[in-house]
């Protein structure tokens, strides 16, 4: 059985606040599958070269596509010929799939050691490569790929205690069209006007609303945000701070078995249960 892990990662396709008119009017999922058919590269310290190909659609908004990198390697070869030993000069090119929904903003990424044991990592290559795109560059668009954490053990503890004294959670550019109403789609608007990149806010309270929390920690962990709560379990226990964030969503699968396509919808329910 061959066992490969993947990771859920949110994608966001950030336009300026002013634009003129060489900016071309496009959605987010439109921007998104033009730059991958561009299959950008970018050449990284030089001895590295990244690219992404391999595109494939399951449909209009969902599919695959490979990043890898190329590098010369000098290996030692036997000439039968000559009966010579002798060193060649030969071009690696290591590649990981990735499974993308352009309406959803939803990237999975599979884990491929000799590139990076961090999918994170791998995740930021795909940033980068979207970001080398002509119709980013020529829009100015900011690409953001951001893990989606596991809010479970977060919920759990927040929605069991006793009382919420303190809640503070991330926010990015404008968020994808499921984002919560009471934070991360107001705060999005917010930073875009004032043509910032990222933000944090606190409230603090006697006893905050367990409901309104959990909504907005639902809502900040599938736009790929971050969120800590301070919190006590029960009446007579001491204050305590409780934090969502880290590693991305990670499932470990046997793709032997089952199609990349099949692999996605896997992805997408699980996001889904992550936000409701």
């Amino acid at each position: 059985m061959a066992n490969t892990e993947y990771s859920l990662f949110r994608i966001k396709f950030i336009k300026p606040e002013q634009t003129d008119f060489t900016h071309q009017e496009k959605t987010p999922s439109e921007f998104f599958l033009e730059a991958l058919e561009e299959r950008p590269s970018y050449t990284h310290r030089e001895q590295f070269t990244w690219h992404l190909g391999n595109v494939s659609k399951f449909s209009r908004l969902t599919g695959s596509f490979a990043i890898g990198r190329t590098s010369k390697a000098t290996v030692e070869l036997f000439d039968k010929e000559t009966k010579n030993f002798q060193e060649a000069e030969l071009e690696e090119s290591p590649n990981t799939t990735c499974l993308y929904d352009a309406e959803l903003g939803l990237l999975v990424i599979a884990k491929k050691s000799i590139l990076n044991q961090d999918t994170v990592k791998l995740a930021e290559k795909v940033e980068q490569l979207l970001s080398n795109s002509e119709v980013i560059l020529m829009n100015e668009i900011r690409v953001d790929v951001a893990p989606i954490p596991d809010p479970d053990g977060f919920i759990k503890r927040i929605s069991s205690a006793h009382r919420i004294y303190r809640f503070t959670a991330t926010f990015g550019g404008p968020n994808p069209f499921d984002a919560d109403e009471h934070f991360q789609k107001p705060m999005s608007v917010y930073l875009s006007k004032a043509n910032g990149t990222e933000g944090k806010t606190t409230v603090k309270g006697e006893s905050l609303s367990s409901e309104t929390i959990t909504e907005v920690s639902k809502s900040t962990a599938a736009t790929g945000n971050q969120a800590s709560a301070r919190i006590k379990r029960s009446r007579s226990s001491k204050p305590e701070t409780v934090h969502l964030k880290g590693d991305p969503v990670k499932r470990r699968l046997d793709d032997t078995q089952l199609e990349s396509k099949k692999i996605l919808e896997l992805f997408i329910e699980l996001y889904h249960n992550i936000r409701s």
